[in-house]
Order: C-alpha cells, then sequence, then structure tokens
C-alpha cells in the first residue's frame, strides 16, 4: 500500500493526521499504523464545518453563529450609521451575515432545539 501510495506522489502530513470514531467506547486515544502514531479527536472541522464524533449537529450550529456575529460586528458600524437606508441595511443582512450561518444547512438534521437556537439569533 505505502509503495503503491508513494508511486502516484501521494504523501501524508504524520503531524496533521487524526482519527475519529462515531462512538465513546473506544478508549484507545493514539493507534499506531506503520510505524507512526495517530491521535484521536472528538471532533474536527472539514470544508468549514465541524464534525463531531457524536454526529452532533449543535456543535455545528453554535460555530456558525459564531462566525455571523462576528460578521455582524464587523459589519456593526456601517449598520449604525444613519445615512445608509434601511433596504441597504436589509440587504447587507441577507448577502453577508445570514448566509455565514446558513452554509450547509441544507445537510443539517433540524431538531426543535437546534430551530430555537436559529430563531433566537435572527432575533
Amino acid at each position: 500500500m505505502a509503495t503503491l501510495i508513494h508511486q502516484i506522489g501521494l504523501q501524508m502530513n504524520d503531524t496533521k493526521t487524526k482519527y475519529m470514531i462515531n462512538r465513546h467506547e473506544n478508549k484507545v486515544k493514539v493507534i499506531e499504523l506503520m510505524g507512526k502514531k495517530y491521535e484521536k479527536v472528538d471532533s474536527f472541522k472539514y470544508l468549514g464545518s465541524v464534525m463531531t464524533s457524536l454526529n452532533d449537529i449543535e456543535t455545528e450550529i453554535k460555530s456558525k453563529i459564531a462566525v455571523s456575529n462576528k460578521c455582524y460586528y464587523v459589519l456593526g458600524p456601517i449598520l449604525k450609521r444613519r445615512s445608509i437606508s434601511q433596504s441597504i441595511k436589509i440587504h447587507l443582512y441577507k448577502t453577508i451575515i445570514r448566509p455565514a450561518v446558513t452554509y450547509g444547512a441544507q445537510t443539517w438534521t433540524v431538531t426543535n432545539k437546534t430551530e430555537k437556537m436559529l430563531m433566537t439569533w435572527e432575533r
């Protein structure tokens, strides 16, 4: 296997590579494979989404809300200006702030609790 990977030209970054399983029954924190050790993690960020070992969407939504709050505070001085019309402020919200939360939402399984989190944020 290792020779095939080297023939193709792929290299694995052993310092960044970690592993995750979707249950907590495994107490092993480090796994050794081909003489290299890999650490177990409970969550990681992949393509901008937070993946957890329990498939917990709440962690993902909290992360997205934190990102959108940062967007809001960066735009705060613009949104507070009286010289900018209400329609432009709404357009900024709909094109910058809301998409920061809803990016990847097509894959979410929304529960009553997560729906309440999103509704509270939007208020």
